[in-house]
């Protein structure tokens, strides 16, 4: 009877054993995760963008001719002005990619089957996924006649340049609300009908972050001037 209680207690003391593992490593990638999360690189918000990227923005929209205050807009929408930006895969791009690849459709864009020609899963994920602060999609790497890596590499200034070449004439026009839209759904802003962005209040928030960094801006220009003075 002992001897029974014995392997009794022997079993419950392993599964006890287990559970505590069990539990211990899910701790610990927890813990990871959120310790990760909440680097400083992390961190987003208005103030973080404007740390992160207000100097870089305002050197490259005077070279695109583009309005700073709707490049850091894009950034909050796209990637909450956070420094280090996760990558988002699109698995229906991905399906249309490896369609392309194996000649079911005849062209994606200015993308053709050739294009993908040797092209891995691996490459073709990338392709459809988006990237830094902008969140440009991988295979406009295409439309930019530069490779992946190259566009990864620097992927801020590629961003911007894609900006300025697709719908730069919007900004510089002040229309803000169709490129909002076009960065986010591809074309103008709807005349009738509610926004395809997906987010529905996406184009009002832009308009709202642009105001934002609008009056940062002149607040900047003001303080420099007293300076100078």
């Amino acid at each position: 009877m002992s001897n029974k209680k014995n392997v009794f207690s022997a079993k419950k003391i392993a599964i006890f054993i287990l559970y505590a593992v069990f539990f211990t490593l899910i701790w610990q990638f927890f813990a990871k995760t959120v310790l990760v999360e909440n680097t400083e690189e992390n961190k987003g918000g208005l103030e973080k963008a404007e740390e992160n990227y207000k100097e870089i923005i305002d050197s490259l929209a005077q070279k695109f001719d583009l309005s700073s205050s709707y490049l850091l807009a894009v950034i909050m929408l796209e990637s909450s002005g956070r420094k280090k930006v996760p990558s988002r895969y699109e698995h229906s791009i991905y399906l249309q990619l490896k369609d392309l690849q194996n000649n079911k459709i005849d062209q994606f864009e200015n993308i053709i089957p050739n294009d993908l020609k040797n092209k891995t899963d691996n490459d073709l994920k990338k392709m459809a996924s988006s990237w830094g602060p902008f969140q440009l999609m991988g295979y406009k790497c295409f439309f930019l006649n530069i490779s992946l890596y190259e566009m990864k590499d620097n992927i801020t200034y590629w961003s911007i340049k894609w900006i300025n070449l697709t719908y730069g004439d919007y900004v510089r026009k002040g229309e803000f609300k169709h490129a909002f839209h076009i960065h986010n759904a591809g074309k103008k802003y709807p005349e009738t009908g509610i926004p395809t962005t997906y987010d529905p209040n996406y184009v009002v928030n832009g308009l709202n972050f642009i105001q934002y960094f609008s009056e940062l801006s002149i607040n900047d220009k003001k303080n420099n001037t007293v300076i100078s003075n």
